[in-house]
């Protein structure tokens, strides 16, 4: 029997859909049969480049074509929530790039939307399926760290302000700067190491200090000069939960630093480690005999997103169920409201 080949359709042209792009074209069992983005030539450019037949500026016209099994999401965060819908309603499996939504009540609509429809909804978080990541949730799941009782993570940057004026620096289209952007990525992976531990407390602040005087600017993106910027450019929050472990959180897309900075550290009783993403560096740290001992570990070299899109079609195809689940992205989602309601009211929000 033959094994069936997935026809996959691309919503959103954009900088992050070339990454999904390269992803499918390394697994057999998916090809993309067409591409919609309401900027006709950008859709062009990438169908020639990845030999796409089909392309649409109409998202909806994509969705009418009976052939296409699922579909990937790579538009603004604003639109998320209604394209997956409608793809849903459609009659197709969903792939969302994060964030899931701008904010709790649209990503319980997709839910709904999902469940209505009995098909898969899947965020695109590719960092749990790191080689890294996936030995440091080794380590956890084995009580090889003891109790974890403290989590520091973040996504620190020197000059990254992504298409200023743009939909991303606006906070009716992106829901917000770096921590809607960047932070829920570290957000995500962290909690997922630490099997999603119940909230107690959210204690948030933001700060502005490059984003409004066109400083700390990155390449990504289109700049806007018509447009603005009313989002923040950097947060920093502190999260209790009801086990007693405490995460600190820092997301920035500008900040007078040495570099760039990807990190998450794991405090445990038995043991801790250090994840620099930017690097591929993994350090545990355990006593041996009473002595304190480092171990650089060296995991396997993934390519994370081609595995994010193979537990995709294996999901869609039944023989599998999403790493990223819909509910596990609320659970995100949730947090970081609470992260801008606190920095909004200057008091910790009580979940």
């Amino acid at each position: 029997m033959a094994t069936k080949r997935w026809n996959i359709g691309m919503i959103g042209a954009g900088g992050i859909s070339e990454a999904h792009l390269e992803a499918i074209r390394e697994e057999p069992r998916a090809q993309v049969a067409a591409i919609a983005d309401v900027a006709h030539e950008v859709a062009a450019n990438r169908a020639a480049r990845h030999h796409i037949p089909e392309v649409y500026t109409d998202f909806r016209e994509l969705l009418a074509v009976p052939d296409i099994d699922a579909v990937v999401i790579c538009v603004p965060n604003y639109l998320h929530a209604e394209t997956a819908i409608a793809a849903l309603a459609a009659g197709k499996h969903v792939l969302c790039e994060k964030p899931m939504a701008m904010d709790v009540q649209q990503a319980e609509e997709m839910i709904q939307a999902a469940k209505q429809a009995d098909k898969i909804l899947m965020v695109g978080q590719n960092n749990r399926f790191r080689s890294d990541a996936r030995y440091v949730k080794s380590l956890v799941d084995e009580g090889r760290l003891g109790p974890v009782y403290h989590a520091k993570t973040g996504w620190v940057r020197r000059n990254g302000i992504p298409g200023w004026g743009s939909w991303f620096t606006q906070k009716e289209l992106a829901g917000g700067g770096p921590l809607i952007d960047i932070g829920v990525h570290m957000l995500d992976l962290t909690l997922w190491l630490l099997g999603h531990p119940k909230p107690v407390s959210v204690l948030g602040q933001t700060y502005a200090q490059f984003g409004p005087h066109k400083k700390g600017l990155s390449e990504w993106g289109r700049r806007d000069e018509k447009g603005h910027f009313d989002v923040e450019d950097m947060a920093v929050a502190m999260i209790t939960f009801e086990n007693g472990l405490t995460l600190t959180l820092d997301a920035s897309w500008a900040s007078h630093i040495e570099k760039e900075n990807v990190f998450l550290n794991l405090y445990g009783r038995e043991g801790g480690t250090s994840l620099n993403l930017m690097e591929n560096r993994l350090t545990l740290y355990q006593d041996w005999n009473g002595t304190p001992a480092t171990t650089e570990i060296v995991p396997s070299h993934d390519k994370e997103r081609v595995r994010l899109f193979q537990n995709f079609v294996d999901s869609i195809a039944g023989t599998a169920t999403p790493l990223c689940t819909p509910e596990q992205a609320l659970y995100i989602n949730r947090l970081i409201e609470a992260i801008y309601a606190s920095a909004q009211s200057g008091e910790a929000v009580m979940l």
